[in-house]
């Protein structure tokens, strides 16, 4: 049966009932997922990976399985359990997963393999504790194009959206015969792009400092940076001292936002670094890769202003006009929140930004759990533009501005998660260790 561009009433009073159906549908769905609970402990989070159960949609939700819509017929669906696949053919077909519970902003890794003659599509949808829609709602995995006999993978990243609770797979076949099988979703695992800590600098730790990874090349230090033995910490006390990366590494620090890279696509990333306050100001650059103060960039800073008030910053790019500044739990101009860290002691911090490019991110100090207040900078948005740039990562300072104090050791993780799928805030309590964090390793 084919599809007209100019739909009767009938056929528009049908599809709004498909949707109120739908969205009556999803809210009973999050219901059985709270009821049956979900895969999230699991490696694969989709509940039903060898496709057992496959049921057309009605009016119940199955707790397991998928589900599978008539779209355009002639259409059906066929489960082989013994292959561990599913044949869709049609017309135009959709088969869809029951939605399962996701974490918020959070990395996942999916893939499957699919062969056959139909156009094929994969999309993700996105969807609220109350069964609305999440925004973003619909991310699409895999456009449309049309499949062979040879066995196709498609292997995705994505971000789950910050409000999402439950997330669902669709897969769509249009004209033809598709056959799935080895679908996986699961967590992505954090990588440590970069370790350096005084505790172990290296053999040239008056010029150089050692990556732990090995990932990197050796830092060089500039004027105004200086190697203390006996408090195993970089002291930094002139204007504009920094540790400078290798530009060959320049690009393993590249992270991009959604807002270049389409919805979910940016790239999260933390910062974990362990510092003091000492005398004088200190500006925002602790950690950043800002060449040009006009062009894309991204710096985390542990600021001390004018005002005496100190605090985290974390700054997203494309240029000058063009930026988020977050304050961590204030910021200049706005209130006179302070962290109150300058006591001569160091001190944690783990912070993390999501990806989306936005006013979000959290920061943790001293192996607390519980995020900072977020103060964002109302007069700039990153609406449009990459943040990426040819800069090398520095340690303390970008142009003559940055970091006064002390620094024990500095880590970057790409990723939502960092050691053993540990959260940020989980990182945050295991890495400080009650005050005594794990140091030269």
């Amino acid at each position: 049966m084919s599809t007209s561009s100019r739909e009767s009433p009938a056929r528009i009073t049908r599809g709004t009932q498909r949707c109120v159906f739908l969205q009556r549908w999803i809210k009973s769905a999050v219901l059985a997922c709270l009821c049956y609970g979900s895969a999230a402990g699991g490696a694969n989070l989709f509940t039903d990976p060898t496709f057992r159960e496959i049921h057309e949609l009605s009016l119940m939700p199955p707790p397991r399985g998928w589900y599978w819509q008539r779209i355009q017929t002639p259409c059906r669906v066929m489960a082989s359990p013994a292959q561990r696949s599913v044949t869709l053919e049609g017309g135009k077909v959709f088969l869809d997963s029951v939605p399962a519970e996701l974490s918020p902003s959070t990395q996942h890794d999916f893939a499957l393999q699919v062969s056959g003659t139909a156009t094929f599509s994969v999309e993700f949808l996105h969807w609220t504790r109350r069964g609305l829609p999440a925004q973003p709602h619909r991310i699409l995995l895999h456009k449309p194009a049309p499949l062979t006999a040879t066995p196709l993978t498609i292997r995705v990243t994505f971000r789950s959206p910050p409000e999402i609770s439950l997330g669902q797979l669709r897969l769509i076949a249009e004209q033809g015969t598709a056959v799935v099988s080895a679908p996986s979703l699961a967590i992505s695992a954090g990588k440590l792009l970069l370790s350096l800590d005084a505790a172990q600098p290296g053999p040239r730790p008056g010029t150089h400092w050692q990556d732990l990874t090995r990932l990197n090349r050796d830092f060089v230090l500039s004027k105004g940076v200086r190697h203390v033995a006996e408090t195993k910490s970089y002291v930094f006390d002139a204007p504009g001292a920094r540790c400078r990366g290798a530009l060959e590494d320049a690009a393993h620090f590249n992270f991009e936002t959604d807002v270049a890279a389409g919805p979910g696509q940016g790239d999260p990333f933390t910062g974990v670094f362990y510092a003091k306050l000492t005398d004088g100001l200190s500006g925002s650059g602790i950690i950043n890769k800002l060449g040009d103060l006009k062009r894309g960039g991204w710096a985390l800073g542990l600021v001390m202003d004018e005002f005496g008030l100190d605090r985290v910053t974390t700054l997203q790019q494309s240029n000058q006009q063009l930026r988020t500044i977050n304050g961590f739990p204030g910021i200049a101009g706005q209130n006179d929140k302070r962290l109150n860290v300058k006591d001569g002691r160091f001190h944690l911090f783990v912070a993390h930004l999501t990806g989306s490019g936005h006013r979000d991110g959290t920061v943790y100090i001293d192996g607390g759990t519980h995020p900072l207040t977020l103060t964002a900078w109302p007069f700039g948005s990153l609406s449009s533009g990459s943040t990426r740039n040819s800069a090398a990562l520095c340690i303390g300072a970008f142009g003559d501005h940055g970091f006064r104090g002390e620094i024990g050791f500095v880590e970057i993780w790409a990723g939502t998660r960092l050691e053993k799928g540990m959260t940020p805030a989980t990182y945050s309590r295991v890495r400080y260790r009650a005050s005594t964090p794990r140091r030269g390793s």
